[in-house]
Formats: C-alpha cells, sequence, structure tokens
C-alpha cells in the first residue's frame, strides 16, 4: 500500500474526561474527512473507508445529532469505564434500560435493511 494512495487516519478517543482527543492522518486522509464532514452536515449522515498504520481497514461514520436528548442519550467517548454502575462512561448499551448509554450506531441506518426495501 502507498502513503499518496491510501487514506490514512488514526481516530484517538479521550482516555477519560479532560483528556485531549486526537485524528491525525495523512493528506489524503483529512480531505476525505472534511468531505465527510460537508455530507454529514447535508444528509445528516456519512460513512467513509480509511486504514490504520497497520493497514487494516476500517468504515468512519460521521452524523450531526439535532435533539439533545438524543445526544445525551449516547454512551460517552472514552475508553477507560470508571465504577461499578451504569453513569454514561460505561460501553453497555442495555437496550432494555432507556437510561443507559446507547452507541451512536443507532444515529445511522441499517445499510442492509435499506438496500432490503430497495
Amino acid at each position: 500500500m502507498s502513503w499518496k494512495d491510501y487514506k490514512y487516519l488514526h481516530v484517538y478517543a479521550q482516555h477519560s474526561h479532560h483528556h485531549e482527543s486526537f485524528i491525525v492522518g495523512n493528506r489524503e486522509a483529512l480531505i476525505e474527512l472534511r468531505a465527510l464532514i460537508d455530507k454529514a452536515l447535508t444528509n445528516n449522515t456519512s460513512m467513509g473507508n480509511f486504514f490504520p498504520s497497520d493497514e487494516e481497514g476500517y468504515q468512519l461514520y460521521v452524523g450531526v445529532v439535532e435533539n439533545e436528548d438524543m445526544f445525551n442519550s449516547l454512551e460517552m467517548p472514552y475508553t477507560e469505564q470508571f465504577g461499578e454502575r451504569n453513569n454514561h462512561n460505561y460501553f453497555i448499551n442495555l437496550k432494555q434500560d432507556p437510561k443507559a448509554p446507547y452507541s451512536p450506531v443507532i444515529l445511522f441506518p441499517d445499510e442492509d435493511e435499506d438496500e432490503k426495501e430497495e
């Protein structure tokens, strides 16, 4: 794989609250990320394909959340979990608990379902 031909992007989440986060990549990846943000601002969601430095490709989803309650229901983006109870720092995603934090995947339509409807 060539550095100039592929979109290499690392997205580093915060370890815990008040810690920094980072988005770093080559020029091609950052241009694609900017395009994904522009598309999400128009269509509410977008998705792109990127590679970390180990060349294991992944999909990056970008979404707009217009509703504060929906935003507040999402799990926290931290990589460290705190405490023994679900306080929006865990990645438990208990669907039967209306107060549980949910994965941001709920913001994106299921592509398989969209294809079935067509």
